[in-house]
Parts: C-alpha cells; sequence; structure tokens
C-alpha cells in the first residue's frame, strides 16, 4: 500500500507511527468518555463543543475521519452510532481496534486514504473530523468528503486555525513540536474557507486564545478555558487571535 503513496501521505503514515509508538492503550475512563456523550452547547472545551454540534446520532452512520488511536470512537459508539473509522495508519487503527476490544464496544475499522475512503456514494450521515484537514491536501479531501455524505448529512469540523498574520510570524519564531510532518500546519482563512466553500457553514465558534496553551503548560487546568470562553464571546474582535474552531458544514445539496 505505501508505494501508491504520495511523499506527503508517506509523510503523514511516518508520523502517525512514531506517534503509536508512543502511546499505550489506558484502561477506560468513563468520566472521559462521559463528557462526550451528552455535552453542553456551551462548553469551554472545543472537542466537546464538537460532540455537542453532533446531535442525535443514534442508529446512523458516522464516519470517523482520520479517527488515530480511537478515543472519539467510543463515545461515538455508546451514543448509539454505526461508526466507520477510517485513518491512514495501520498502527493507530490497530490501537483503535484495542481500544474498543477494552470497552466491548463495535467499529468498522479500516486503513485507507482521506483522498479515496472506498466508501460508496452518499454512504454516511456524519463525518466527525477533528484535527486531520490540517495534515492533507484541502483539493483533494474536500470533494471526497462531500462525495461520501449523503445529502442532508453534516460534517462536525475541529482544526487549528491561524488567522493572526501578526500571530503567525510571531508562532513560527518558536520550535516546532514533535511529530509532525514537513507538509502540516494551522489552516489559514484561505484554506479554511476553501475547505467550507462547498457547504453551507453554521454555528461556528473559536476557541483556544494564545494564553490558554501558555498556562497550561504551566499547569493550570480548567479555568483558563473558561476565561477564553468569555473573552471570545464578549470581544468578538479578539476572534482573529483564537487557535482553533469547531463548526458544522451543512450538506445541502
Amino acid at each position: 500500500m505505501h508505494t501508491q503513496l504520495s511523499e506527503r501521505n508517506l509523510a503523514e503514515v511516518r508520523r502517525s507511527a512514531e506517534e503509536a509508538r508512543k502511546l499505550v492503550v489506558e484502561p477506560i475512563d468513563r468520566a472521559q468518555v462521559e463528557r462526550y456523550v451528552n455535552p453542553l452547547s456551551d462548553a469551554p472545551y472545543p472537542l466537546e463543543y464538537a460532540f455537542h454540534l453532533l446531535g442525535e446520532v443514534k442508529g446512523k452512520t458516522v464516519l470517523d475521519f482520520g479517527c488515530g488511536s480511537g478515543e472519539n470512537i467510543l463515545p461515538l459508539a455508546e451514543r448509539g452510532a454505526h461508526v466507520i473509522g477510517l485513518d491512514v495508519s495501520p498502527e493507530l487503527v490497530e490501537l483503535a481496534r484495542q481500544r474498543l476490544d477494552g470497552a466491548g464496544l463495535q467499529a468498522d475499522l479500516r486503513v485507507g486514504s482521506a483522498y479515496a475512503t472506498g466508501l460508496p456514494d452518499e454512504s454516511v450521515d456524519a463525518i466527525f473530523c477533528i484535527s486531520l484537514i490540517h495534515h492533507l491536501d484541502i483539493s483533494q479531501v474536500g470533494p471526497e468528503m462531500l462525495r461520501v455524505l449523503a445529502k442532508g448529512g453534516k460534517v462536525i469540523l475541529k482544526e487549528p486555525i491561524r488567522f493572526s498574520a501578526t500571530y503567525a510570524r510571531f508562532r513560527n519564531l518558536l520550535p516546532a513540536q514533535d511529530d509532525i510532518s514537513e507538509y502540516e500546519h494551522p489552516l489559514t482563512s484561505v484554506e479554511f474557507a476553501h475547505i467550507c466553500a462547498p457547504f453551507e457553514p453554521e454555528r461556528l465558534r473559536y476557541f483556544r486564545l494564545p494564553f490558554v496553551p501558555l498556562l497550561q503548560r504551566l499547569g493550570a487546568r480548567g479555568w483558563p478555558w473558561r476565561i477564553d470562553r468569555w473573552l471570545i464571546r464578549h470581544c468578538p474582535m479578539v476572534n482573529r487571535y483564537a487557535t482553533s474552531v469547531v463548526l458544522c458544514l451543512q450538506k445541502t445539496s
């Protein structure tokens, strides 16, 4: 399979293999799973808000696009969805399988490319797409999402962003994180508009002003996110400095 992949995909496979090598599938933390089974609409955390946007998925087919080691599959399955977990990394998919087995849950796990999923046209009701697009070629992945999504279906998108040119220049001066490929980067405003263009965007929220990760590195928990939520809600001008976005993309035709 790897011989058929582009250099960009190969870089992602190598990165994912390294990520999988460092991961250990821990015993199921019920409190963590429950956070995403019925999250609040005003949740201060981006992943909780993404799960909220999914709405009722019982009996529906949900594609966990770039499922990684399967953390998000557990609450999706517990909410009654028929989950398809797809990832380009065999190592991460194997960890997802172990995670599901440990929880006594089932899902359809597949190793495959986000550009050619192998799924039938209009075969999924929702795509849960968490921090994946910034790894990929948007011109290829966008049409594939549109193809497999049923009419009236939705994509729940959570992505890192850098809409502020000033902040982007400052951030580029900092050391790169470990386990990233040379191709991945937070989405620019142009790239974000490109991935949204074929859909009807709804219920967009910004998250994670730059002080949040700085305080987290100092050991702060919880309260930086609540301050982040208050500032973004009451001072819209700070949205340009947000580093994460979550929204629903509706397929209308």
